[in-house]
């Protein structure tokens, strides 16, 4: 009698400790490939917009200033604009010669 009720009282704790590592994160990360998604992505963290300015995937060496700005002329005033305002508002250094390069734009 003792063995079934061990067994029973480990197989619930087992079940119900299991069901608090089901779920790692409540908020997902937006999928590159999710339109929706990417709307939501602010445009400094938007691969698609900056991969443009930047000559290496990993998006930390800038492209000459031509190229910058031949970049930056083929975007949309709306796109354009969006940058400019996450610019003034990220304190990221990360981001630092980005926006220093398109302030003057």
């Amino acid at each position: 009698m003792k063995l079934k009720f061990l067994a029973t009282a480990a197989m619930t704790l087992m079940l119900a400790s299991g069901a608090a590592y089901a779920q790692t994160s409540t908020t997902a990360a937006p999928a590159a490939s999710d339109p929706a998604a990417a709307d939501k992505m602010k445009p400094l963290e938007d691969p698609t917009m900056m991969k443009s300015f930047y000559s290496d995937d990993a998006m930390t060496t800038m492209r000459s200033d031509d190229e910058i700005k031949a970049a930056w002329a083929a975007m949309s005033a709306d796109n354009q604009k969006m940058m400019k305002d996450e610019c003034g508002k990220t304190d990221s250094t990360k981001f630092a010669e980005f926006c220093g390069k398109i302030k003057g734009m």
